[in-house]
């Protein structure tokens, strides 16, 4: 179900008849241990929209240090056909600290349904220039040996996933875990912008690794396309393990796996990436509540009061009204049962309170009841057997299915 709320003015076009088809959250893969530089890295990019001409946006978000790119091509094939996008006209360019860059605009038609796959290729540069912006949203990844591949219909793969990062021992005491999990990270691209015959928007769903698993994002991806159409798209800007108000403390901006705090990135993952941004739902504080306490990073004394809370999501509110887009609000689903019990009963009074707060509140657009779905009807503080995926915590795609259901996309456009 949707809530209506008061209407706002008009978004203002960035870029006229421009989406964002697809899009991703980047975190800080600081530790990664694996140094792509003098290697060409493929993706396998969904697309949503159907469209002429494409931009991508890529991204050095949590690196102190300047990146350098030598070579990015894009093709509707895997194996054949790449044109090489520029920035300002050339081919090699670099992104800033804490930056990200908006392509050249280039000729593709694009159908929904579809991928393009894009090929990015690194310099040789000191290891510390390293990519280490990404999240894992691609279909798939795969890194070449040594040598730039971005114009050849020929790719040959590294199977290798550690690297020897001498001036790094942090990333690299990690080493043995990713050679085991052999686990890949969309790194340095961050969005996909087409241009559409019909001017629409898009829409951002904002959160943490509920959102993320893309189990609620996915079916409502669909709905926009059915009843919105081709001008429009929904993107994924979740983190796992992402707060609201915190981030890790004490490491650094490169380390932060689950992402600075959500009050922190939103500018930059929801209105600087996506093009023509209408609409935002945030689904995002339930780590807040669930992590302090239950490991050493997350110390009890993190765990925030009522007023904090509701203190962060005004903020974001606020920052979406300033940017012209509608805002939704989730309510945050059970969580006890999912890690160790601490301070489970005053957690669970806070969690109770802010989701009144946010059933109740007349700022926004819309609210989505999440919890009174996802939690057990018998006991309001568990998580409902039959859409659990087991943990807890994380609904299952039945569940994510029944949450998109709550949804009237029309809302975004209204």
């Amino acid at each position: 179900m949707t809530l209506m709320r008061n209407q706002h003015p008009q978004v203002k076009k960035s870029r006229e008849n421009w989406v964002t088809t697809w899009s991703q959250s980047q975190k800080g893969i600081g530790f990664f241990p694996v140094n792509d530089n003098d290697h060409t890295v493929a993706y396998e990019i969904p697309v949503q929209n159907q469209g002429d001409q494409l931009t991508l946006t890529l991204g050095n978000y949590y690196s102190e240090i300047v990146l350098s790119i030598t070579s990015v091509t894009v093709s509707l094939s895997k194996n054949s056909g790449f044109q090489t996008v520029t920035v300002n006209g050339s081919e090699s360019f670099v992104v800033d600290a804490r930056g990200l860059v908006k392509t050249d605009s280039i000729d593709l038609l694009m159908t929904p349904g579809a991928a393009i796959y894009v090929r990015i290729y690194y310099p040789e540069q000191p290891q510390v220039n390293r990519a280490i912006s990404g999240n894992t949203f691609a279909t798939r990844v795969e890194r070449s040996v040594k040598g730039d591949f971005t114009k050849t219909d020929s790719f040959k793969a590294d199977g290798s996933y550690v690297d020897d990062i001498k001036d790094d021992a942090y990333a690299m005491s990690f080493a043995d875990g990713y050679e085991l999990e052999k686990q890949r990270f969309t790194l340095t691209l961050q969005g996909v912008d087409v241009h559409t015959k019909a001017a629409g928007g898009t829409i951002v769903a904002f959160g943490d690794s509920i959102t993320e698993q893309g189990h609620w994002v996915k079916p409502t991806q669909a709905q926009v396309a059915e009843k919105l159409g081709n001008g429009f798209s929904l993107v994924n800007s979740g983190i796992s393990g992402n707060r609201l108000l915190k981030g890790f403390a004490n490491l650094p901006r490169r380390t932060q796996f689950f992402g600075l705090a959500g009050i922190e990135r939103f500018v930059h993952d929801v209105f600087e990436v996506n093009e023509h941004v209408i609409a935002v739902v945030i689904a995002l504080g339930v780590n807040d509540l669930h992590q302090p306490g239950t490991e050493a990073q997350f110390p009890i004394d993190e765990l925030p009061i009522f007023d904090e809370l509701v203190t962060g999501y005004q903020r974001l509110i606020k920052v979406a009204r300033e940017h012209g887009s509608r805002i939704f609000l989730a309510t945050l689903s059970p969580f006890i049962g999912y890690t160790v019990a601490v301070k489970n009963e005053e957690k669970e009074a806070i969690r109770k309170q802010i989701n009144e707060w946010i059933r109740n509140n007349r700022e926004v657009d819309g609210i989505y009841d999440f919890d009174a779905l996802l939690s057990d009807p018998t006991d309001r503080t568990q998580a409902n057997p039959l859409y659990d995926s087991g943990d807890k915590l994380h609904p299952s795609p039945e569940g994510g299915l029944a949450m998109s259901r709550l949804i009237d996309v029309t809302a975004f456009n209204a």
